[in-house]
C-alpha cells in the first residue's frame, strides 16, 4: 500500500490535483482512498460528493476510538469502558466511507463543530491512529492519500510519518513557495520517502525554474501542471476539468506525475 500526502499553501490546487489523479488511478485498475483532512472540505465535492452525504470521522471520533483500541483515553467523564472490544476495521469503514466517481473511496475528517471547540489536533491523530490500523490489518487499498489541510500544522502533528511520498503543490509565488520550503523540512523530519514538487497553474513555464532555484531542488523531483482556465469554470460547475476537458493539458500533467509514481512504485522501481 503507497501512502501519500498531498501539502502546500491554501489555494495552490492541492485539491484538484489530487482529485484528478486518484481517479486517474482508479481508472488503472488501483484501489484508492483519498481522506480529507483539510477543514474547508472541499475534496468530498471535487469528487462529486455533497457534502451534506457525507458522515465525517470528527463527529464521531470518541466512538471511532473505542471502536478502534477498545478504549477512550480522551473520555474526560471518567467512565470506564470495560465492555468495549475492537470492531472489525472493514465494518467500521463500511460506514464512514462513500464511493465518488470512478470508484475511488472517500473519507472526511471533517471540521471544529462549533465557536470555542478548540483546534482539529485530536481529529488529526484519529485519523493517524485509523491509517495505521488499515496498514497493520487488512489490504484494502493500493494507495491512501491525504489531502492535508493548507499549511504545515498537520505534518507538525506527526501524521505522515514514514509515508511514501510528500507531493507538494506550490505556485510560483514567494508565500506559496515558503510554505513549500517549510513542509519539505517537516516531511524530512517525518521520513518521507521522497518529496515531489508540484508546480502549478504554470503559464509561460518560467515558473517552474523559479521555484527551482528558490528552493533549491533537483530537477527530476519538479513536475509543471500547466494552467488551464477551463479549471475555473468546471469548478463552479461543481465538477473537475478532467470531465469537462478530459484532453485538456492539466490532465495530462497530472498524469505524467502519476505514471512517475506508479513506476517507481514497482519492486523494481525500488519504492514500492
Amino acid at each position: 500500500m503507497i501512502r501519500i500526502i498531498a501539502t502546500g499553501k491554501g489555494g495552490a490546487g492541492k485539491t484538484t490535483v489530487i482529485a484528478t489523479m486518484s481517479r486517474l488511478l482508479s481508472r488503472e485498475g488501483y484501489r484508492v482512498l483519498v481522506i480529507d483532512t483539510d477543514p474547508s472540505m472541499n475534496l468530498a465535492m471535487s469528487l462529486g460528493i455533497p457534502f451534506t452525504t457525507t458522515r465525517t470521522l470528527a463527529e464521531d471520533k470518541t466512538g471511532i476510538r473505542e471502536q478502534l483500541l477498545g478504549d477512550d483515553p480522551e473520555d474526560g467523564h471518567g467512565h470506564n469502558h470495560e465492555h468495549n472490544h475492537p470492531v472489525s476495521i472493514d465494518q467500521l469503514l463500511r460506514l464512514y466511507e462513500v464511493y465518488a466517481q470512478d470508484n475511488v473511496r472517500v473519507l472526511v475528517m471533517g471540521t471544529i463543530p462549533y465557536g470555542g471547540a478548540g483546534c482539529i489536533c485530536s481529529s488529526i491523530s484519529l485519523v493517524k491512529t485509523l491509517i495505521e490500523q488499515i496498514a497493520s490489518r487488512i489490504e484494502r487499498y493500493d494507495f491512501i492519500i491525504i489531502d492535508s489541510q493548507a499549511g504545515s500544522e498537520i505534518l507538525g502533528r506527526g501524521l505522515a510519518v514514514d509515508y511514501d511520498y510528500n507531493l507538494v503543490v506550490t505556485e510560483a509565488f514567494p508565500k506559496s513557495m515558503e510554505v513549500a520550503r517549510h513542509v519539505m523540512k517537516l516531511a524530512g523530519d517525518l521520513r518521507i520517502k521522497k518529496q515531489v514538487v508540484v508546480v502549478n497553474k504554470v503559464k509561460d513555464g518560467n515558473e517552474t525554474d523559479l521555484v527551482l532555484k528558490s528552493l533549491c531542488l533537483n530537477a527530476e523531483i519538479c513536475y509543471p501542471v500547466r494552467y488551464d482556465e477551463r479549471v475555473a469554470e468546471a469548478d463552479r460547475n461543481g465538477q473537475l476539468i478532467l470531465d469537462t476537458a478530459p484532453d485538456s493539458w492539466m490532465v495530462g500533467d497530472i498524469k505524467e506525475i502519476m505514471n512517475m509514481i506508479q513506476v517507481s512504485c514497482r519492486p523494481e522501481g525500488g519504492a514500492g
